[in-house]
């Protein structure tokens, strides 16, 4: 079958571009929620989970120590940029490892239009994931993890779609997306977040603990340990979400530029 009777067929199936999209969306809903991908969520949430389990069993346990020691490391050091490179990176770059990214190609809708098809789908599954985990968390922790759940939803939903913005592109850009979307959780997000100075500002979870410990000031949330406050250097909460909200955007833009104009040689 040549491509003009496949994009033939898939244009009178889907009809108009809208109900197109509305498709592509639906089946990269079904692709993604069924996948290995899904599997590593679940298991990686539930290590958590216990994490959070054994911590509420301490003789004192303050909802300022369960920001600081466990959902600080566990959930925005680790679950949300596992949870964005899960999907994200597999948006695009899952569609080249597979070899069906010629058959998205082919579909009568324009590229950068399904890019952005495939991003919102990715942010619809790591946005749900980022809440629910976090809301299973905050509910194995009793009352202390109910008063940071408003504290944390925000500003983790905003740094996820950050993440899962970077990962999409970088999928889209590398043939192994999801080799270099680790290499850089771990080279610039965990190396370069432990290091002093303004250094730390070229990561993501720098700008979602900058918006964290602004919400938390009632309970003086803060890094843990002399050295870090003081090497910190906290910018101001809108500052730090106005420019996760306007890098997300940017990567966005940028990944839909990138698959408009590349070829993909692997693909002949």
């Amino acid at each position: 079958m040549t491509a003009e009777v496949v994009e033939n067929t898939i244009a009178r199936r889907t009809g108009s571009l809208p109900a197109a999209c509305l498709h592509l969306l639906g089946l990269t809903l079904r692709r993604q929620i069924f996948s290995r991908q899904t599997l590593v969520c679940l298991a990686l949430t539930t290590l958590c989970a216990l994490i959070v389990v054994a911590w509420s069993h301490q003789r004192a346990p303050t909802a300022k120590k369960l920001a600081e020691h466990v959902l600080m490391a566990s959930y925005i050091g680790f679950l949300m940029p596992i949870f964005a490179i899960s999907y994200g990176a597999s948006g695009i770059g899952g569609e080249r490892e597979d070899r069906t990214l010629i058959y998205l190609l082919i579909v009568p809708i324009p590229r950068a239009v399904l890019y952005l098809t495939k991003a919102f789908a990715t942010l619809l599954l790591v946005a749900a994931w980022t809440a629910a985990s976090l809301a299973l968390l905050c509910l194995l922790a009793s009352s202390y993890g109910r008063e940071l759940f408003p504290i944390f939803l925000a500003p983790s939903l905003l740094g996820v779609t950050l993440y899962a913005s970077l990962f999409l592109l970088l999928g889209a850009t590398f043939r192994h997306g999801t080799i270099i979307s680790l290499a850089y959780w771990f080279f610039l997000e965990v190396l370069f977040g432990a290091m002093p100075g303004i250094v730390k500002r070229l990561t993501v979870a720098y700008y979602v603990k900058c918006v964290i410990y602004e919400n938390g000031q009632e309970l003086r949330l803060t890094p843990v340990g002399r050295v870090a406050r003081e090497t910190f250097l906290a910018i101001p909460g809108s500052t730090a979400t106005w420019a996760m909200a306007i890098a997300a955007a940017l990567l966005l833009m940028l990944g839909a530029a990138v698959l408009s104009t590349r070829e993909y040689a692997e693909l002949g």
